[in-house]
């Protein structure tokens, strides 16, 4: 059984939690799950999007752990996929909640998100300041109001064009598509157990890393009895229990999130909208022609190429270029060529 004593799980901790047997990790995500449920009587609820995590959580609570009574919660953004809106639409127990706001409605508000909800937040805080705060300060510059530097506090120099990219970014879109729905829902159901994993993002290792799998003490609570799951992990639990997933992820997806969610979508080897364009077609034109998201992402992988194009250039080591009938002064050298 996991310990919650320590504030603060090491690096080396989750590294060697990551190596535990599946097996392992199935026990200790039950005993995370038995220790939620009896604090809070039984009223909890499982947070169930379709996507392969929360279909193995959803398949721990009610099976593993014997509470095929704990409802699920499916918040429908009005992005989900068609074929996952019917995959959990066919499961028992589920309750659907929506958001009071569209996407729409989200990104004319208060802005697009990019890249990532960090740098989202840090850029839209930039973009909104009024005069020379200490936020702006530290988004821009790194140096909090101590006067000590903050790497994580300061957009990364390859996002800082976006403050004055001609349009706002924000990282809103969640909390009012997800966040504040699935709130009202806890309201209703209890608090839930949510199928996130460390792995994914740096934001998700450090909350981990800090709550535990069992945050008691948040001003949300929640439970996220798989964080020290892999994605190898996800994939053989479905396979060895042999249980029903959406069928999105046999289309060539390997994530089931919004439909148009530009978060990452500046990586090179990410082809959700080329998929996107094949499966969804009327879809991806709505993307392109009324929501105006391509233009933002071409901005997006601008600057990112740019960044790599640049990085391959210092990258480039110098070659001396000698002629043997008029031979160059000594230490005479050109940069190499891409």
């Amino acid at each position: 059984m996991m310990s919650q004593s320590k504030a603060v799980l090491t690096d080396e901790e989750l590294k060697a939690r990551y190596a535990w047997s599946l097996d392992r990790k199935i026990e200790e995500s039950c005993n995370r799950i038995v220790d939620w449920y009896s604090r809070f009587g039984g009223r909890v609820s499982v947070s169930f999007s379709g996507g392969l995590d929360s279909t193995v959580l959803l398949d721990l609570v009610r099976n593993k752990c014997g509470y095929p009574d704990v409802p699920a919660v499916f918040s429908n953004t009005g992005l989900e996929f068609p074929e996952n809106v019917r995959f959990v639409r066919g499961c028992p127990n589920v309750h659907e909640i929506r958001p009071k706001r569209s996407f729409r409605h989200v990104i004319e508000t208060f802005g697009y998100p990019v890249v990532s909800k960090r740098v989202s937040q840090y850029v839209g805080e930039v973009q909104r300041a009024k005069g020379e705060t200490a936020t702006k300060r530290l988004r821009l510059t790194g140096m909090t109001s101590r006067g000590t530097k903050s790497r994580l506090g300061e957009i990364p120099d390859v996002w800082k064009p976006l403050i004055d990219c001609g349009f706002r970014v924000s990282d809103k879109c969640c909390d009012v598509l997800k966040k504040e729905p699935l709130a009202r829902a806890m309201k209703i159901f209890g608090p839930p157990f949510v199928g996130t994993r460390a792995e994914e993002s740096m934001q998700r290792e450090l909350s981990y890393k800090f709550h535990g799998c069992n945050a008691y003490h948040m001003k949300s609570p929640r439970s996220t009895p798989i964080a020290f799951w892999t994605g190898h992990d996800i994939k053989e639990y479905i396979r060895r229990e042999s249980l029903p997933y959406s069928p999105l992820y046999d289309m060539g997806y390997d994530r089931s999130g919004c439909m148009w969610c530009l978060l990452g979508a500046h990586h090179s080897d990410d082809n959700r909208f080329g998929l996107l364009a094949k499966t969804h077609p009327r879809i991806y034109a709505f993307c392109r022609d009324r929501l105006g998201l391509f233009d933002v992402l071409d901005v997006v992988q601008t600057l990112w190429d740019d960044r790599y194009r640049r990085r391959r250039k210092a990258a480039t080591p110098t070659v001396p270029i000698v002629s043997p009938i008029d031979p160059a002064p000594a230490g005479f050298a050109v940069s190499g060529t891409d």
